[in-house]
């Protein structure tokens, strides 16, 4: 519901009547005032430093935990890339609020995980090795 014309309310909803332009004014000529009587306290930066924000421990959540336990045991170093992206999926399901993004996080995290396994897969017997025994006759 839209705010009456002639009030702040209105022009910060971005009506430049008269009314409202005049009430803004007004509203800030006494802001003015206040601030130079003291009455109005100085606006501090309330966002943390970068240094601040990097210094927080991160803590390897359920989903995290049990995505490093696989990688750990597929061919991660075959495929170094899949695996820290596969890792960044889990810190997302990990995260509460993501919510909006776990469905998409899930599937993409699970077609990554089979990517790593059959990476995995070839890397122990070799691909060609697999269609090889598929050509072969029995016997010859």
């Amino acid at each position: 519901m839209a705010a009456r014309h002639g009030t702040r309310r209105r022009y910060t909803e971005g009506c430049r009547c008269d009314e409202c332009r005049d009430a803004q004014r007004l509203y800030q000529q006494r802001y003015r005032e206040r601030r130079a009587n003291g009455d109005v306290a100085p606006v501090t930066n309330v966002t943390p430093e970068p240094d601040e924000v990097f210094k927080i421990e991160h803590l390897p959540g359920p989903v995290e935990s049990g995505v490093t336990a696989e990688i750990d045991g597929l061919a991660a170093q075959a495929r170094p890339g899949l695996a820290q992206a596969a890792l960044a999926l889990a810190r997302v399901l990990d995260n509460p609020r993501a919510v909006n993004q776990r469905a998409a996080a899930a599937k993409v995290l699970s077609s990554l995980l089979d990517k790593l396994r059959a990476a995995s897969a070839r890397g122990r017997r070799g691909g060609l090795a697999v269609v090889r025994t598929m050509t072969e006759k029995d016997g010859a």
